[in-house]
Parts: C-alpha cells; sequence; structure tokens
C-alpha cells in the first residue's frame, strides 16, 4: 500500500517538476518571442496576436491570449517531457547535460510535430481569412492589417526562428529539469558520467 502511494507521490512530484521546468523556460523565451516582431520591423506582439485574432480577439487581448496560450502549451509540454523521461529509463535526466541535449530534441519533436502544423495549416489561414474577410466580427486596424500582413510575407523567416527558439526552449527546459531533479538521482550510476 504504502508503494503505490510513494508511487503516487513521485509521479505527482515530476508533475510539479515539468510544470515548474515548463513556466521557467516559457518565460525565459518570451522576450525572444518578441524579437521575431523587431526582425521583421513591426509593432511588438504582433506575432502573438496570429493566435488571439483567429480566436476573435482584437488588440491588446489578442496579444494576451497568445502569451497565455504560450506559456500554458510550455507548461504542458514541461510535464509531457518530465512524465515521459521518468518511465523511459533510457530517457531518466540523471545529469544536467543529458537534461540539456534530452530537452533539445524534445523542443525539435514539438516544433515538427505541433508547431508546425498547427502554424502552417491552421493559425495561418485562419488569419488571412480574417485579414481578407470584411465581414469580420472583429475591427482589425490598417496598421495592425500592414503589420499582420508584413509577419504572413515574412513567414519562412518566422519558421527558421521558431524553430531555432522551440530547440533552444527544449535546452531550457532540459537545464531546469535536470537541475531540479539533480538530487532525485544521484546515486544512480552513470555511464561514462553522461548517460
Amino acid at each position: 500500500m504504502s508503494s503505490d502511494n510513494e508511487d503516487k507521490s513521485d509521479r505527482f512530484g515530476t508533475v510539479k517538476v515539468g510544470f515548474g521546468a515548463g513556466l521557467v523556460a516559457g518565460c525565459a523565451l518570451f522576450s525572444s518571442f518578441l524579437s521575431i516582431d523587431q526582425q521583421l520591423n513591426i509593432p511588438h506582439g504582433t506575432f502573438y496576436k496570429t493566435i488571439g485574432i483567429p480566436m476573435g480577439v482584437e488588440g491588446f487581448g489578442a496579444v494576451l491570449i497568445g502569451l497565455m496560450m504560450h506559456i500554458t502549451v510550455a507548461a504542458l509540454i514541461g510535464i509531457a517531457y518530465n512524465l515521459s523521461a521518468s518511465y523511459w529509463r533510457t530517457f531518466r535526466i540523471i545529469t544536467i547535460p543529458k537534461g540539456i541535449l534530452t530537452g533539445a530534441v524534445t523542443g525539435a519533436i514539438v516544433f515538427s510535430l505541433a508547431f508546425l502544423p498547427l502554424h502552417t495549416l491552421v493559425m495561418m489561414p485562419l488569419l488571412e481569412n480574417a485579414l481578407e474577410s470584411s465581414d469580420t466580427l472583429i475591427n482589425i486596424l490598417p496598421k495592425e492589417k500592414e503589420a499582420l500582413l508584413t509577419l504572413i510575407q515574412g513567414n519562412d523567416f518566422v519558421l527558421w526562428y521558431s524553430a531555432f527558439l522551440h530547440v533552444l526552449f527544449g535546452a531550457v527546459l532540459g537545464l531546469m529539469s535536470g537541475f531540479i531533479l539533480h538530487d532525485r538521482y544521484r546515486n544512480v550510476t552513470r555511464i561514462r558520467s553522461f548517460w
């Protein structure tokens, strides 16, 4: 009976570690995602509006929706990453360098399997429809529309930069998880002090 309680406690601890590490990594890269706007010479927050506007929110509310979705998904990725690493012995985050490596791989996987299809097949078409449609329920100002069109035209840059930032997010996630989980795996024998 106590083993069952220990398993639940250990799982809950892993979820807390993933949640915290995901939040830290998501917040650490918040300004980097804002730099997409700066690199394309458009107002700050325009990238986050690509999430909010298709959801029917305009202005600063669209930026807040985009930011909240970004932070929420970062926490969920952190939880999934830590739970997965705790179940498969090969991927356990027993050292910080291993955490960074597996985190970077996780970031690349998240980019290719989640961000790329969602951005390309869902968000961009919805945004283009919102910009082209004159009978839309949201009011997009001409300056805002121009910035969003610039973002759509620079979509190749956005994708490359986002790929880099997702890998960086994963590396920070693995680093933070490695820091937090260091004591848990202190007595685990390591192969060449890494694996």
